[in-house]
């Protein structure tokens, strides 16, 4: 998955400094597209692309409580590492997959968001795999 996110984020950084076209939109979202993110981009203006997330049905996880302390922590951690102190969680928006998208609480137009699935969200010490964070416009 590494590898597909540098595409994207290298197609995304040759676009940069071109103008940005229907087609280089529609190229790049049908590469997010494929891999199941619930991300896609939407020009800005005539030079550049903004990431948006999806509008996803949001509800409470299907992760029990043990889980869901455990995953929090687990992104606060990563917060922590990208230099923001708090992780505060606002919602959490569900995919068509069974996977989750836990949305962090942020000022202004920007928001964060983590990619989460679990072996088996009943079950304390599952496996849980998450991808981001993700930074896009709100």
């Amino acid at each position: 998955m590494k590898i597909s996110h540098l595409i994207v984020l290298a197609l995304v950084a040759g676009l940069a400094g071109c103008p940005t076209t229907p087609s280089a939109v529609e190229t790049a979202n049908k590469q997010l597209e494929s891999q199941g993110s619930p991300f896609r981009y939407v020009a800005q203006g005539d030079s550049g692309m903004v990431m948006t997330l999806l509008p996803l049905p949001v509800g409470p996880s299907a992760a029990n409580d043990a889980l869901f302390k455990q995953t929090l922590d687990a992104i606060g951690k990563e917060e922590m590492r990208k230099g923001r102190s708090v992780a505060n969680l606002e919602e959490v928006r569900h995919l068509q997959d069974g996977r989750e998208v836990w949305v962090m609480k942020t000022l202004g137009n920007g928001g964060i968001a983590y990619v989460v699935a679990f072996a088996a969200p009943s079950q304390p010490g599952s496996n849980v795999r998450m991808k981001g964070p993700y930074t896009y416009k709100k």
